[in-house]
């Protein structure tokens, strides 16, 4: 089944950052979905910042580039179906064609659309067993007894921060724990262990030689431990063991996250007005914790290289400009706010704090700083830069030459490559003082 999102316009410019017409979702059947489509309506004629289709996009693209893995494969297509919101005037035009064409085949030929225009929209593949995260943080609050064992609890952790990283970038501003979900596979029968032998069925079970009873010698003088210290001998034998050992006979509980809805993300601003639009994440007690040594060493790397920045901005330059109303200084001030989120982000991992002391930092700007051009007086003439292009190459020579007595150098030189961009000679960095009048931390 596919699910299409209406196209009717609901709301204007707000405190998150949006001046275009949000994009209000149809209602769809109960049944379980296989994939999704939110359609950008093509013949609005006002201006445009971006589409809740381009942020749905977009997410996905931060989440490959970083390898979070949280977020369901999307990708912008073109669909028409008679369900979508069409004027008066292109309904009209579709089945005048149509007639045409069943008329008169030889004039219906000369049109290159038959039937109603495509629209743009993102395509979303849903994801089954999963539910919404109200429904087990609700049930794991009520049910102490059903709270998954510290193993899986440690793989949720991980997945959370994964998440957390994900919506902290884009500056969801639409991310309540009832659009984003969580898949529990609760422990079952392992009918293949690993850890256990097979016992041959032709041969009879026989006890250990050393665990014969002699008739002749008359019982055991030693009596029976107590069942008391019986019971705790074997607690303490099961409290030891490995977790591979506890999980012999059973699985493991999994438990896997969906980032879903991300189409109220990539704001040109932070929010400044009325509302604040926190992360509905950011109250659980799960946010209390530190951010943990594995996502440190996995994404930390990846935020401080600029150059890795840059390319996920130009990637997302390439999506946002398939929008007729692409607006190139827009944009930039959307790159602006992620780069600012991206900064923020650095320096939680860095110092090792937690989900909920991250969107306590103040908001930040991150601007790309421009080299500045020369004027006509110092441009240098094609002769001398072709001198001192020559000088500089005799220098290597020379250098990579005269390595010491005895060791001649290699007969051909190579550049020195070029070092990596810092933050602080690629952006500028700019503080939001305003802040929106309602905030809840």
């Amino acid at each position: 089944m596919i699910q299409m999102g209406d196209t009717r316009p609901v709301a204007q410019a707000d405190g998150r950052g949006f001046s275009k017409l949000e994009m209000e979702e149809s209602g769809g059947e109960s049944g379980p979905p296989v994939a999704s489509a939110r359609m950008e309506n093509a013949s609005t004629k006002r201006k445009k910042i971006t589409g809740g289709y381009l942020s749905e996009a977009g997410a996905s693209i931060v989440d490959r580039k970083l390898g979070l893995d949280v977020v369901p494969t999307t990708g912008i297509i073109k669909l028409a179906a008679p369900t979508f919101n069409y004027s008066r005037i292109d309904r009209a035009k579709a089945r005048t064609k149509e007639r045409i064409y069943t008329r008169y085949p030889d004039l219906g030929r000369r049109f290159k659309t038959v039937g109603l225009p495509d629209k743009a929209g993102s395509f979303q593949l849903f994801v089954t067993g999963y539910q919404d995260a109200v429904h087990w943080i609700r049930t794991w609050e009520q049910f102490p007894e059903q709270t998954p064992p510290p193993v899986t609890q440690t793989h949720f952790q991980q997945q959370f921060e994964r998440m957390v990283i994900l919506d902290y970038i884009i500056r969801n501003t639409d991310r309540g724990n009832d659009n984003w979900l969580i898949k529990y596979d609760q422990a079952d029968v392992n009918e293949q262990s690993e850890l256990s032998v097979p016992m041959d069925p032709m041969q009879p079970n026989k006890p250990a030689d050393g665990n014969l009873i002699d008739i002749e010698a008359g019982p055991d003088p030693s009596p029976p431990p107590p069942p008391v210290e019986a019971a705790a001998a074997s607690s303490s034998s099961s409290s030891n063991q490995p977790p591979e050992l506890e999980w012999a006979d059973v699985t493991v509980p999994q438990i896997t996250i969906a980032a879903i809805d991300n189409g109220l993300a990539f704001p040109f601003k932070h929010p400044d007005e009325w509302r604040a639009y926190p992360f509905g994440w950011a109250f659980l007690p799960i946010a209390r914790q530190c951010f943990s040594q594995e996502t440190i060493d996995r994404y930390l790397p990846l935020l401080d290289d600029a150059n890795f920045v840059a390319e996920l901005g130009e990637e997302l330059r390439d999506v946002f400009k398939s929008d007729k109303g692409f607006d190139k200084k827009m944009f930039e001030r959307q790159l602006s706010v992620m780069r600012g989120q991206i900064f923020n982000l650095r320096e939680a991992l860095r110092t090792k704090k937690s989900p909920y002391q991250l969107v306590l930092m103040p908001a930040q700007y991150m601007v790309e700083v421009k080299q500045k051009k020369r004027k006509r007086g110092e441009k240098k003439s094609r002769r001398e830069q072709a001198e001192e292009t020559t000088w500089s190459d005799q220098d290597i020579v020379i250098g990579a030459s005269s390595g010491g007595e005895g060791q001649p150098g290699p007969s051909s030189s190579t550049a020195p490559p070029r070092a990596g961009r810092s933050w602080n000679e690629t952006y500028k960095q700019k503080i939001e003082t305003r802040m929106p009048f309602f905030r809840y931390w």
